[in-house]
């Protein structure tokens, strides 16, 4: 396992770490009804101290358990992060503010976080899943290279009843041919 190198620079954005200076922006941007119950653990009265918290606890680069921060011109307009355990494939996550939308920005951060990603934790694959009311989110994966690979059932802190998500594989190789 690699060290990631912080920060990672991308034509338009920089990833670093995630702070308790963001919290109130990161609560701001999850507690969103819109992207929130895209999300597993963000229910509508998260507050900005467990905000905290969960900064605290996702930075751990070296247990593979983490978020970077998703910054344009210097602000937070979302996350990027991953997560290892166990013989499953890790599994990456992301999210935007909706005011960012539409412009690549998902995209270009999942081809910014990959690479580090895949050398920090030497996995030959890694897995995604998205509700299948995000078509978006299921089309920034499919440009990136992941490979759609079933259907399952979702929970989102900030949904009343499970929903069904799309699956997504990556493999490294894969990534590799198309980065």
């Amino acid at each position: 396992m690699t060290r990631t190198r912080l920060p990672i620079e991308t034509p338009r954005l920089r990833l670093d770490r995630l702070t308790r200076a963001d919290a109130p922006t990161f609560h701001r941007l999850v507690t969103q009804p819109e992207v929130g119950r895209m999300l597993y653990a963000f229910p509508p009265d998260w507050s900005v101290p467990a905000a905290e918290a969960f900064i605290d606890r996702w930075q751990d680069v070296e247990r593979g358990c983490y978020r970077f921060a998703v910054r344009r011109d210097g602000r937070l307009i979302g996350s990027v992060g991953g997560a290892t355990g166990g013989a499953a494939p890790p599994v990456v996550f992301y999210f935007l503010d909706p005011a960012e939308a539409g412009r690549g920005y998902a995209t270009e951060a999942l081809l910014g976080f990959l690479p580090h990603f895949f050398a920090s934790h030497g996995r030959a694959e890694v897995q995604a899943d998205v509700f299948t009311d995000n078509p978006a989110s299921a089309r920034v994966l499919e440009k990136v290279g992941f490979r759609h690979i079933g259907e399952g059932i979702g929970e989102s802190a900030a949904r009343l009843e499970p929903h069904p998500v799309w699956l997504y594989r990556l493999s490294q190789s894969d990534f590799g041919v198309r980065s």
